[in-house]
């Protein structure tokens, strides 16, 4: 007997989970959630390209064809959220959707990893394809129509999905709120405390005001089931506790490259890549990067830090 694929399954949603290999290889996973309406059935994701096995698995346990797959909905542009559109694309003809922001990515998968793999020089002893390109399939599948804040797919019998921008992990990441049964897909504006790297955000700032811009949306929307990319099912007192967890790692980063620096003026930005890492016991690698840089050029602009011949001191 073929054990299932689908986890989650609860009104419209069914979620597919996907392992995640290297750092991430027993530890997490991505998933992909099916939306079923009356008249539409749409997809959060195509997750990443080794899963594809899964996925095709999924459309038989639903009793689904791939061409009735009306809309793939992307939460942002990252290899293990776009995997599969290429297939998706060309097996069912469904229409992508996503965020503006980073449509030139999803549409180029080697843009996609350089943009963000090899962003910094520090970076570039980094396979690009065994830390990124592997993980999407050989054929890109684009954004046909972008979405904004505000916009509602409609899959018909009151199966509604709100568009819902959660910026700061990704400068082009949405969420998707399905209004009748008050659940909420978010993929990684929160991420679990077993994530094995350091929490990867864009902007410091904004990620803090996404972190309470959820709180509010869980509140005043009276959300009742919030839906993950990397985690299981929450309901809004684990997911608040959760993103407290957020908050405390964010800040964590932070304090760890002010300390750092004033401890060890002149510090280089791969070693206090390290040094930060290290304080959470998380791996070594290039997402790192990103989050440091992001919070150095933050303290940067407040006059807190300056760079100086390649290192980095403590303004005062």
């Amino acid at each position: 007997m073929v054990e299932s694929v689908i986890g989650y399954r609860s009104g419209p949603f069914a979620s597919v989970g996907m392992g995640l290999p290297g750092d991430h290889e027993g530890k997490t996973a991505t998933r992909v959630i099916f939306v079923q309406g009356s008249d539409k059935l749409a997809l959060i994701d195509s997750g990443i390209h080794a899963g594809l096995p899964a996925l095709s698995q999924a459309f038989r346990e639903l009793g689904k064809n791939p061409a009735d797959l009306d809309y793939l909905l992307l939460t942002h542009e990252h290899m293990d959220h776009v995997g599969n559109n290429g297939w998706l694309k060309q097996e069912t003809g469904c229409v992508v959707l996503g965020h503006a922001a980073r449509a030139e990515r999803v549409a180029d998968n080697l843009l996609n990893a350089t943009t963000i793999v090899h962003a910094f020089p520090e970076g570039k002893s980094f396979d690009l394809k065994s830390e990124y390109l592997d993980w999407m399939g050989p054929v890109e599948g684009p954004i046909d129509k972008t979405i904004v804040e505000g916009d509602v797919v409609d899959l018909g019998g009151g199966v509604e999905l709100e568009v819902l921008e959660v910026l700061g992990h990704s400068m082009a990441e949405i969420g998707f709120f399905e209004r009748q049964s008050a659940s909420l897909v978010i993929a990684d504006p929160l991420l679990p405390t077993v994530n094995p790297v350091l929490y990867l955000y864009e902007d410091p700032n904004i990620m803090r005001e996404t972190f309470d811009k959820i709180e509010r949306f869980l509140d005043e929307r009276r959300v009742s089931t919030i839906l993950f990319a990397h985690d299981e099912p929450k309901g809004v007192d684990e997911t608040v506790e959760l993103l407290n967890d957020c908050r405390r790692r964010v800040d964590k980063v932070e304090e760890s490259i002010l300390r750092h620096i004033g401890s060890n003026p002149g510090i280089g930005f791969a070693e206090l890549r390290d040094k930060c890492c290290d304080d959470q016991e998380k791996v070594r690698e290039w997402r790192a990067l990103v989050s440091i840089n992001a919070s150095l050029r933050d303290f940067e602009s407040k006059g807190l830090v300056r760079e100086e011949n390649g290192g980095w001191r403590l303004a005062n």
